[in-house]
């Protein structure tokens, strides 16, 4: 009987803690195995994340933000998880896009291969220069607007 009066305590104290979790908009920690970048990237093909966020995570609805580094949802595997999970009926599409992102449940993508599919993304790096570092732009800017005489 003190198993499991030990065991119920134990069950309602997770289940308390992952409530607060979500209440304080912190998504609950899901333990899984690192993910895969080899298996991420077929997913990442098979699903055609491409078609909206391009090859490397850049363009369209970008991954990567101009100073190179990720988008929020890609803080850590589980708030990306919880993303890919959670309907976002309120939301606005992200900016350029003409749809927002679909939820995936677990059926066509379980945790592990949402986590291979994490770990595929964290490997993108920035190809493109920051636009601070493009000096004709900037010149461009400090000039836009002066009239040659």
């Amino acid at each position: 009987m003190r198993k499991i009066l030990k065991t119920v305590a134990l069950i309602f104290s997770v289940w308390v803690i992952a409530g607060q979790a979500q209440s304080a908009g912190q998504a609950p920690a899901i333990n899984l195995a690192p993910g895969d970048p080899a298996k991420g990237q077929a997913l990442y093909m098979a699903h055609q994340c491409w078609a909206c966020h391009g090859y490397n995570g850049e363009t369209a609805t970008r991954l990567i933000q101009d100073n190179g580094t990720f988008v929020a949802r890609l803080g850590t595997v589980s708030t990306f998880i919880n993303f890919l999970r959670a309907p976002r009926p309120k939301e606005p599409p992200p900016a350029q896009s003409s749809t927002s992102m679909p939820s995936y449940g677990v059926s066509p993508l379980p945790n592990q291969s949402a986590a291979d599919l994490y770990a595929y993304i964290k490997t993108f790096k920035p190809t493109q220069p920051a636009l601070k570092e493009i000096p004709l732009l900037n010149q461009m800017i400090a000039e836009g607007g002066k009239l040659k005489k």
